[in-house]
């Protein structure tokens, strides 16, 4: 199960906002983000988007003092 985490190095530098960290999180959650992108059985680029800028967000958004 280790090895499918993302090491805690990228998530420190993903919300600072390294680009290279973000894609990092983004690719490792292509596969979620595809899944949940089809809509009544049909692929729906702006749900992807949506996911993908949502996703963006949280990261800014994450604590590490809790």
């Amino acid at each position: 199960m280790k090895d499918r985490l993302l090491p805690y190095e990228t998530i420190v530098k993903a919300c600072e906002g390294d680009p290279a960290a973000m894609q990092a999180v983004l690719d490792r959650y292509a596969g979620f983000i595809r899944y949940f992108s089809h809509i009544n059985g049909y692929y729906n680029a702006d749900m992807e988007n949506y996911i993908k800028t949502k996703l963006i967000e949280s990261q800014f958004k994450f604590r590490f003092d809790r």
